[in-house]
């Protein structure tokens, strides 16, 4: 009796751990793991954004398919992150239960070629191990990690991943704040990266040339990954390192060394030049806005919330195009100039006394530069709040910098421009006079070149246009 009891007792807890083990061995990939807590966020994208070649008939890209963050676990990897985002994002993802993925969203490999496929990195670098070996244990995934899964049309080189290279060095370097010199190239080592006052700070996003290769920096003996804030102070010394040959790759590169590149901080001011701490220089405008601080035509605000902030994104006033204007012709008057006894001078109404642009306002108006806004009843307004537009920039840059007879002899004609037909009339000559200036060009889109005319102009777009005038001698 008693042997009988401690069979049944046995095919009793079979019976309960085989009911168990469903649910313990065999969780989805991607679900919430029991009992875990999240231990931060990573970033995951999943794209499909190659061209494919002309005259095939491949599926077209999907562009981005799904992106977002997702809360990270102790006992996830990189393939539970994007497949829970997928989850998210009702994504079909087919094959990382198994630890290769062969579709997403319904795009196979192979469906648009034989090496075609998807890849994908973390921190910008194709590891040298599947996704699902990418875990929070091994230290490899860790909270702030940028998760990307691309599409690849040749196995890899057109995404940056290239076996048959081992080029190890960096081809661009972006940085968070501050000023850059000289601008960055592979082939220079050594630069110097001037900060704002009170900066303690940077973030240094560097790229490989290979991303077979991992890039990383360091102060001292404490390593950063790409994009991760690296604690400076003036004088600290980073340094940029990709392809160390003790860090794991896919590629036979053990006796290749590493690129390594040495940029010291300054942390204050770049010559004459302000350093503005809401200012990427690195961006497209990044060397114009140096450019237009150094010969003190907009210097950044002055006071209020935004003191000592150039105003990146910040449409540019009518009061404040008159003062940048004001200031390069008249430099000896604007450095004596005291707003407070400044009277208006002007007979037409948006002006007023006592204002940092009362004086700019004053030599605009007298000098025809800047004549006002037409109202409905036909009088003007010196609009010294209004926004400026991008036919209004060009108008009045017309008018100061113009030769006698050029707008005449330049026309009207804007039919190189998709949207030429709405500019103003009151705009055309200038913006014709411009065009072939080479001051405008247009924004380069796939259905033509546009002007858009009545464009708000920010101020980081006003120092482009003025450093191309001063460069071109227009100015």
């Amino acid at each position: 009796m008693n042997l009988k009891r401690k069979l049944v007792a046995l095919l009793l807890s079979a019976v309960v751990a085989c009911g168990l083990v469903p649910s313990l061995a065999f969780a989805a990939i991607g679900d919430i793991p029991s009992g875990e807590t999240p231990i931060g966020q990573v970033h995951v994208s999943i794209s499909d954004t190659l061209a494919r070649p002309a005259g095939a008939s491949y599926p077209s890209p999907r562009g981005t398919i799904a992106e977002g963050d997702v809360d990270l676990y102790p006992s996830d990897s990189a393939m539970s992150a994007i497949v829970r985002l997928a989850n998210e994002k009702g994504v079909a993802v087919v094959g990382a239960d198994k630890g290769y993925i062969t579709s997403v969203a319904g795009l196979g490999e192979f469906d648009c070629g034989k090496r075609s496929g998807w890849m994908g990195t973390i921190d910008d670098w194709f590891a040298n191990t599947g996704f699902s070996s990418v875990t929070v244990s091994s230290g490899a995934l860790e909270p702030g990690s940028e998760v990307d899964l691309m599409y690849t049309l040749d196995g890899g080189p057109d995404l940056g991943s290239d076996w048959g290279s081992n080029d190890k060095t960096v081809a661009s370097l972006s940085v968070g704040a501050g000023i850059l010199s000289p601008s960055f190239s592979a082939d220079v080592h050594a630069y110097t990266l001037t900060l704002p006052e009170s900066s303690t700070s940077v973030a240094l996003t560097p790229t490989a040339t290979n991303k077979n290769f991992q890039v990383k920096a360091r102060v001292g003996g404490t390593w950063y990954k790409r994009g991760a804030e690296i604690p400076i102070s003036d004088g600290s010394v980073i340094e940029v390192v990709c392809g160390d040959p003790s860090w794991p790759t896919m590629n036979d590169a053990a006796n290749v060394p590493a690129q390594r590149y040495e940029i010291t901080v300054k942390v204050g001011t770049s010559g004459s030049a302000p350093v503005f701490s809401d200012v990427d220089y690195s961006d497209w405008y990044g060397d114009a806005v140096t450019f237009v601080a150094a010969r003190g035509l907009i210097t950044g605000y002055t006071d209020g919330e935004k003191a000592g902030l150039f105003g990146v994104g910040d449409t540019l006033t009518r009061g404040q195009l008159a003062t940048i204007l004001w200031r390069n012709a008249c430099p000896d008057e604007y450095a004596s100039y005291d707003p407070k006894t400044a009277k208006n001078e002007i007979d037409i109404a948006g002006s007023a006394d006592g204002m940092y642009y009362t004086a700019a306002a004053n030599w605009a108006f007298a000098n025809g530069v800047i004549t006002g806004i037409v109202l409905e009843d036909g009088t003007r307004d010196f609009a010294a709040e209004g926004k400026v537009s991008f036919e209004q920039l060009v108008t009045v840059l017309a008018r100061l910098c113009a030769a006698s007879g050029e707008l005449e002899s330049a026309g009207s004609d804007l039919s190189a421009f998709a949207d030429g037909d709405l500019a103003s009339d009151w705009s055309r000559n200038a913006f014709a006079w411009a065009a072939k200036k080479g001051l405008v060009e247009g924004y380069d889109w796939p259905t033509g070149k546009y002007l858009a005319p009545g464009e708000n102009v920010a101020r980081e777009r006003v120092a482009v246009v003025l450093k191309r005038a001063f460069e071109m001698g227009i100015m």
